[in-house]
């Protein structure tokens, strides 16, 4: 516990370029989520004025800005615990591709890209282990970090949320759920055609263990779906269906 600790008083933080690469995601995500009111979860202000929408974009911004900060927070934890340094990246092209998604669905089909992170060794750190590169199960680690503690600050808001009915409150675990499913979208980022650049956290994931993957994915849209249609919280449901379709899977593929 106190050489962890050390790690992340040492290397643990945010640069000025991460944090400014990170606000800009927020706000296209905001963009996208508040375009139109078809899910009515982030009307959170009902009035219908220019300013209305201006306040309502920034409150979005803000739980977004929050949400993607503790996400990634948790890959640059298990980076540095397994001896590596994780850098947030935006992704410009899946801005466009998103906010063009975003407007010809009329809002109704929310897409948004969380980035990507850059992992590296710390050599310091590193020193010593057996395979001093990179390793693909480690990016599995890493890259599951991210979703699970998406997962786990919804999980929290709806001891919150189920007392109180907050709107407020249930559009927090939306953002955090939404989050959760869009960074294991198993896919590559590029910046020029046929030039991939690392993926999303899924597709690392995906690489590193493919039955992993189907369960954590499965467990995720599960969870989410007995929230957004019936507001069941109930994590307990969507492991066990999780574990069933990882079974299918595996007898059928593996």
């Amino acid at each position: 516990m106190h050489e962890i600790s050390a790690r992340l008083e040492r290397h643990f933080r945010f640069s000025s370029t991460e944090k400014y690469q990170l606000a800009i995601t927020s706000f296209v995500a905001a963009f996208g989520l508040t375009l139109s009111n078809g899910w009515g979860v982030f009307n959170l202000i009902p009035d219908q004025t220019a300013v209305a929408y201006v306040v309502n974009l920034v409150i979005v911004f803000i739980m977004m800005f929050i949400s993607l900060y503790i996400h990634f927070s948790a890959q640059k934890i298990m980076a540095l615990k397994l001896g590596y340094r994780s850098d947030y990246n935006y992704w410009l092209n899946g801005f466009l591709i998103s906010t063009f998604i975003c407007f010809i669905t009329f809002g109704y089909f929310p897409l948004f890209f969380t980035g990507t992170t850059h992992t590296d060794t710390v050599k310091k750190i590193r020193m010593g282990r057996f395979r001093f590169g990179v390793m693909h199960k480690d990016m599995g680690y890493i890259a599951f970090a991210a979703p699970f503690a998406s997962m786990m600050v919804a999980m929290l808001l709806s001891f919150l949320y189920v007392p109180t009915e907050n709107p407020l409150i249930f559009a927090f675990i939306v953002v955090n759920l939404l989050i959760a499913i869009y960074s294991l979208l198993p896919i590559p980022t590029f910046e020029k055609f046929r030039q991939f650049k690392g993926g999303m956290a899924g597709l690392h994931l995906f690489i590193s263990s493919r039955w992993v993957y189907i369960l954590v994915l499965s467990t995720v849209l599960f969870y989410s779906l007995m929230i957004f249609v019936a507001k069941v919280f109930t994590i307990i449901i969507a492991l066990v269906l999780g574990i069933i379709m990882t079974i299918v899977y595996y007898k059928q593929y593996e």
